[in-house]
């Protein structure tokens, strides 16, 4: 009979860690900012000495992480960072719904969709997906 009370313990002992473990992974969920935008950003300024600036762009507003404006040699960009690459998607298509067929000027990587005034040079793209976290 000793024994049972031996492996109730331990199964109350089990189950609060179980319940610590699932309250600490709650918090830390509620609290996650993901850096994404804020990485994209930094590397634009400091590593790429790009300008940057809040968009007026609705669509590019939409996206959940954060959207902005930005010049690429000489070529004007909107970013947007969606939450993930379905989000993303549908920025994309909510630009096709307003503009039409943008051709290259508007691309999809991941879950982030740029918008360029002009279709980009291999450097100019080179240089946004050097940004991309």
């Amino acid at each position: 009979m000793s024994e049972w009370r031996f492996l109730r313990a331990g199964l109350a002992a089990v189950g609060v860690l179980v319940v610590a473990a699932l309250a600490g992974w709650a918090v830390q969920t509620s609290q996650y900012e993901d850096p994404g935008f804020r990485e994209l950003k930094r590397c634009l300024v400091e590593e790429k000495g790009a300008p940057v600036a809040d968009t007026r762009d609705a669509v590019a507003r939409s996206a959940e992480l954060g959207a902005l404006d930005t010049v690429i040699e000489t070529n004007p960009v909107t970013v947007a960072v969606a939450g993930d690459e379905t989000a993303a998607q549908r920025l994309v298509l909510s630009y096709r719904a307003v503009g039409g067929d943008l051709g290259p000027r508007l691309e999809l990587r991941g879950r982030t969709v740029y918008l360029w005034q002009r279709p980009p040079s291999p450097t100019q793209r080179q240089a946004l997906f050097d940004c991309t976290y």
